[in-house]
């Protein structure tokens, strides 16, 4: 930028620098806006009433409604007859529940889930999986004997849940290492050894026709611009900026901008299970033999 202006390139320079700028802040305020949506998406699908017993010193039990939001590890969570979506992860210490749980693992057949046999045996979420209650899933109905109430004992909340690690693999995505951008610095790395065989040899043709010393540098150095468009990284993400607006406008909420660029690569995406995206009332619209490894073209109708 400042060899620009010196070289009296004043008005490009000022335009390359605005692009930089529009395409940083632009690209942190998508990010932003997009990550405080998400995290609001969640948020919302988290709040509902649950009732709960807590331990009163003068008659037992007192029941309570809280706030979902409120609940710890420990509580006594009462399981509503008519079902609900669980906010937490509980183990079922009364009564039966008959339990949707494809929104954790794409299976539309419910489960039912039992209280743990008594034993000696520490309690494990994995191991004990079919005595577990999972947030996010759905009870679908309880069953309980001589009218007592369903219970289950809640072991974890928020994040540390099966859905919360989850959701937090979404909120919070793993930084990506893929050798696409491994070669990205390798070949930038090859242009700077081109540029500086560029520049030796421009400062020795200079040198030799007794160029003025300021005009030698400056011309030494625009080899570098000319060999690596510093526009060139503003550019690109102005056009990713561009993409995770329309995907934007589709619903998509994108927190991870560099991802877009190894999802233009994706030709055909396979789902095994389909029920986290459109629910159990899915159907087959479709089917198409594969023959000779070449996809059919589906039309309408």
């Amino acid at each position: 930028m400042a060899l620009w202006i010196v070289d009296d390139y004043v008005i490009y320079a000022g335009c390359v620098l605005i692009l930089i700028l529009f395409s940083i802040m632009t690209s942190l305020y998508q990010t932003r806006k997009q990550s405080e949506a998400l995290h609001d998406l969640v948020e919302s699908s988290n709040v509902n009433e649950v009732e709960i017993l807590r331990p009163n010193p003068l008659w037992g039990h007192t029941e309570l409604t809280i706030d979902s939001r409120d609940l710890v590890p420990g509580d006594l969570l009462i399981i509503p007859p008519r079902g609900c979506i669980m906010a937490c992860d509980a183990v079922l210490l009364k009564g039966n529940c008959i339990v949707n749980e494809s929104v954790l693992t794409g299976e539309s057949i419910p489960v039912t889930k039992t209280p743990p046999h008594s034993s000696d045996e520490l309690y494990d979420s994995v191991t004990h999986k079919r005595h577990t209650l999972f947030s996010g899933t759905h009870i679908l109905q309880t069953r309980y004997y001589g009218g007592e109430q369903v219970l289950a004992r809640v072991t974890q909340t928020g994040f540390s849940t099966t859905k919360g690690s989850l959701v937090k693999s979404i909120l919070y995505p793993a930084p990506i290492g893929l050798k696409f951008y491994a070669d990205t610095f390798k070949f930038v790395f090859i242009l700077f050894i081109v540029a500086l065989c560029g520049m030796l040899y421009t400062l020795y043709t200079y040198i030799h026709q007794q160029v003025d010393v300021k005009e030698c540098i400056i011309r030494a150095l625009d080899i570098f611009t000319i060999v690596v468009p510093p526009a060139l990284p503003a550019a690109m993400t102005v056009g990713t900026i561009y993409s995770q607006t329309r995907l934007k406008k589709l619903g998509i909420f994108c927190i991870s901008p560099q991802r877009i660029n190894i999802c233009g690569k994706i030709k055909l995406a396979c789902f095994d299970k389909v029920i986290q995206i459109c629910g159990t009332m899915g159907f087959i619209y479709q089917a198409a033999m594969v023959q000779h490894q070449h996809l059919p073209k589906f039309t309408p109708g």
